[in-house]
């Protein structure tokens, strides 16, 4: 790798770098303006007073109306719903997820402890459980006091059913057989004498751990960015919850699903199409400094008298594994989940990821898996790297040349250009023969670098004997230091080109600042630019060997 593909990596993820940090992408698709608070009992629209442009959404309620006396709330139910990757608490106190354990041993806190599974979800209160329900334009009033009865139809199983003398609300859990999933259904039913309109929410929650937080512009790859998702118009709309404390955001459209999380996993909701379409609201607003929410909002539906409604949905939550997300597919219609995975360059990320994959079935180990998968990265950028390193070798051997046309020229900066290019053409050197391929290159190792940052299979993963998590950084710097040396090698190595006082410069400046990002990258990303380097070492032999440099013009193939 020369000097002009060291330069272009380096500018490129600096880059790429900058901008993530400074640009989350977070625009919306449409921005609704959310209705006045309703009065008990009325819609949130005065009488006379028209209503928005096209279908009503409902805007997630933040204070409700009470309900009509009730009488004591009984205790709080917890029920458990058990499956072999996960285990679920439900309470009774509002029909809602209250914690969720992972039991893959890849998740377990201590090895030792099968009980020891990471808790995606914990919280003591309904006001802040996973998948909350409000109503918002209700011709009825509602709120999460109102208490749920619980009922177990089967082991797999949970209902939780609240009335009013309005309504009746009826929440169904129901384990999958697939992965981390749940169907999960809410039914409305009227239980007065006339029609009753509503507009149903489900609400997200996620914190944003300060330990594990992005503060900088080195630790990004290393940080677990909290965020509210919501995928709308074909793109997973995504703010983190440092930034929707500056503003919230509030979306309609095509919504296919919510989600809250992070990095490495989410819990999202995913609803069936409704016949016809109909748009869908979804809202991400902080709650906290370290807290958000994000919710999903439905059309206002009217149900008649004593008929019901019903909104199915499939709940995602767990580890973001690509291969579980794209099974997510209510309806039969592809809801793209996957897309909760924030990789840049899809169309490689994914294949690459897919690889990577099937290496670990070969070795068992994900560390020999990275270095398998650069090596096949390395072969198929092999070419264009080639084109690279012989442009540098002819280069550097009209380095004299250039000297002297600098010096001949130095007050009239055109003629020495035109002279320059000249000198190009007549011992057919193309000066931009070593940068076109590096460009070309670049998405390769951007979507590259990508997939192993947010890879959860690398999540807990060890390698060689004191890498124990292959996601989060070297715990001694063993592999970035490696790294820069093998790097100085390979920079001291490369043709001077025209510039040998550039080349000594970017010698060390390089090297130097490639270690100092890698010291802050997770473990996978520095066993791959070890690997990358290594092999281009013996890519450089291999040109060396093939190309000398003559004294009367350009590098030319050396003889057998």
């Amino acid at each position: 790798m020369d000097k002009r593909l060291l330069l272009a990596v380096a500018i490129s993820m600096g880059i790429l770098l900058v901008w993530w940090k400074l640009f989350p992408p977070a625009a919306p698709v449409q921005t609704a303006t959310p209705p006045r608070a309703a009065e008990p009992g009325k819609p949130a629209y005065d009488a006379g007073t028209a209503a928005p442009p096209g279908p009503e959404v409902a805007a997630p309620q933040a204070a409700v109306p009470p309900p009509p006396a009730a009488a004591v709330r009984p205790a709080e139910t917890l029920v458990t719903l058990e499956s072999q990757e996960a285990k679920f608490v439900f309470s009774s106190w509002g029909g809602s997820l209250r914690q969720l354990k992972l039991k893959d041993p890849q998740f377990l806190l201590d090895r030792t402890r099968p009980d020891s599974g990471m808790q995606i979800v914990s919280t003591s209160t309904e006001d802040t459980a996973p998948l909350r329900t409000t109503f918002a334009n209700a011709d009825f009033p509602w709120n999460d006091a109102i208490p749920y009865a619980v009922a177990r139809p089967a082991d797999n199983a949970v209902v939780f059913r609240a009335e009013t003398a309005a309504v009746a609300v009826e929440k169904r859990f129901t384990l999958e057989a697939k992965r981390y999933r749940l169907q999960f259904s809410v039914t409305v039913e009227n239980k007065s004498n006339r029609p009753l309109d509503h507009g149903l929410a489900i609400h997200l929650y996620g914190a944003q751990d300060p330990e594990k937080k992005g503060g900088s512009f080195f630790d990004y790859a290393s940080a677990n960015l909290a965020e509210m998702v919501c995928h709308v118009g074909d793109k997973a709309q995504r703010s983190t919850v440092e930034a929707l404390v500056k503003e919230s955001q509030d979306l309609v459209g095509g919504v296919r699903w919510a989600a809250a999380g992070d990095k490495f996993f989410t819990i999202a909701a995913v609803p069936f199409p409704e016949i016809p379409p109909r748009e869908r609201g979804c809202k991400q607003v902080a709650l906290a400094t370290d807290r958000a929410e994000v919710a999903l909002s439905f059309a206002t539906r009217t149900v008649a008298p004593g008929q019901k409604t019903e909104y199915p949905f499939i709940v995602f939550a767990g580890p973001k594994f690509t291969g579980d997300l794209e099974a997510v597919r209510p309806g039969g219609e592809d809801a793209r989940l996957a897309d909760a995975v924030d990789v840049t360059f899809a169309v490689l990320s994914r294949p690459m990821l897919g690889l990577l994959k099937q290496f670990h079935r070969l070795t068992g180990n994900w560390g020999i898996a990275i270095i398998l998968l650069t090596v096949v990265v390395r072969l198929v950028t092999f070419y264009p790297t080639h084109r690279t390193l012989v442009s540098a070798k002819k280069m550097q051997g009209l380095s004299d040349k250039i000297a002297a046309l600098r010096k001949k020229y130095e007050n009239d900066k055109q003629k020495l250009g035109a002279e320059t290019m000249n000198l190009y053409k007549a011992h057919g050197v193309n000066p931009l023969g070593g940068c076109l391929p590096s460009l070309i290159q670049m998405p390769i190792w951007i979507a590259l670098f990508s997939t192993l940052n947010y890879a959860v299979e690398l999540y807990h993963s060890s390698f060689l004997w004191y890498i124990s998590d292959l996601s989060a950084k070297d715990p001694y710097y063993l592999a970035p230091l490696l790294m820069g040396t093998v790097m100085f090698i390979q920079m001291r190595m490369s043709p001077a080109g025209t510039d040998p006082q550039q080349q000594k410069m970017m010698a060390v400046l390089m090297p130097v600042m490639f270690t100092g990002f890698s010291l802050f990258l997770p473990a996978g990303l520095s066993i791959y630019t070890l690997t990358s380097y290594l092999i281009g070492i013996l890519q450089q032999l291999y040109v060396n060997r093939l190309y000398r440099v003559s004294p009367r013009g350009p590098a030319v193939p050396a003889k057998a």
